[in-house]
C-alpha cells in the first residue's frame, strides 16, 4: 500500500506545484491587471478633470462670444447711424458748396460793377471838375 501511496503523493505533489505555479502566475496576471485598472482610472480622473476644464472653458468663451456679439450688433448700429450722418453731412456740403460757388461769383459780379460804377463816378468827376473850370474862366 505504501508503493501505491508513493507514486500517488508523488503525482499529488506535482499536482499541486503546478497548481502553484498556475497560482502564481495568475496572481502576476491579477497584480498587473490591477496596476493597469489603476493607471486607467488614473488616467481616468485625469481625462475627468480636463473635460471638466474644458467644459469651463467653453462656457467662459461662450459667455463672452454672446457679449462680443451683442457689442459687435452695437458697433454695426453705431456704424449705420454714422453712415447716415455722413451721407447728410456730405449732402449739406455740397449744397454749401454750390452757395459758395454761387455767392463767389454774386462777389465777382458785384467787384466788377463797384469797378465800373467808380470808373464812372471817376468820369463823372473828371468832367464836373472840367466844367467848374470852365465855368470859372467865363
Amino acid at each position: 500500500m505504501m508503493q501505491r501511496r508513493g507514486p500517488s503523493a508523488s503525482s499529488g505533489k506535482w499536482r499541486e506545484k503546478g497548481v502553484a505555479r498556475k497560482l502564481v502566475i495568475i496572481e502576476g496576471d491579477l497584480e498587473r491587471t490591477e496596476e493597469r485598472a489603476e493607471l486607467a482610472e488614473s488616467r481616468c480622473r485625469e481625462m475627468d478633470e480636463q473635460i471638466r476644464l474644458m467644459d469651463q472653458n467653453l462656457k467662459c468663451l461662450s459667455a463672452a462670444e454672446e457679449k462680443y456679439s451683442q457689442k459687435e450688433d452695437k458697433y454695426e448700429e453705431e456704424i449705420k447711424i454714422l453712415t447716415d450722418k455722413l451721407k447728410e453731412a456730405e449732402t449739406r456740403a455740397e449744397f454749401a458748396e454750390r452757395s459758395v460757388a454761387k455767392l463767389e461769383k454774386t462777389i465777382d459780379d458785384l467787384e466788377d460793377k463797384l469797378k465800373c460804377t467808380k470808373e464812372e463816378h471817376l468820369c463823372t468827376q473828371r468832367m464836373l471838375d472840367q466844367t467848374l473850370l470852365d465855368l470859372n474862366e467865363m
